[in-house]
């Protein structure tokens, strides 16, 4: 994981009367995207859990699918129940994910996506392209399901 530096910004002012106009930010890195990847033999898989909605994301999933596929398996599975939000570069990233695994003889299988995220995937079309199975569908490494949100 690789730290992001923090940034601190302050107002300095010498008069102590116009201190009302300062202000002290912090601004603390957060990832909105959590990506577990684990694996046993030739099941192998990824939990999802929280936004895919940045260009940061974008990089965290397609790193780790890039670990995934290093793996060589022919099948791979992904735990989406945790996802809560996909925008359009999160779209995006599903795609590009899926046509890297194709490339690498590797299917993706996408599982239990939330109903609105299926919802969204259906009006762009992707859902038509990608392996989308239910929840109960996965076969993934079971430890990667504990502690996801259903």
């Amino acid at each position: 994981m690789q730290e992001r530096p923090v940034h601190l910004c302050c107002s300095l002012v010498p008069d102590p009367a116009a201190m009302t106009d300062s202000f002290l930010l912090l601004v603390f890195p957060m990832r909105t995207l959590t990506i577990h990847l684990g694996g046993h033999r030739d099941c192998i898989g990824l939990s999802l859990r929280g936004c895919c909605t940045s260009p940061a994301d974008v990089t965290h999933l397609a790193q780790a699918v890039e670990q995934l596929l290093a793996k060589g398996v022919p099948q791979a599975w992904i735990d989406c129940r945790g996802l809560h939000t996909l925008s359009w570069v999160g779209q995006r990233a599903l795609l590009h994910a899926d046509a890297s695994a194709r490339a690498s003889s590797t299917e993706l299988y996408w599982c239990g996506l939330p109903a609105h995220v299926v919802s969204q995937l259906t009006t762009s079309g992707l859902a038509s392209v990608l392996h989308l199975r239910s929840a109960a569908e996965f076969q993934g490494p079971q430890f990667l399901l504990l502690g996801a949100v259903a």
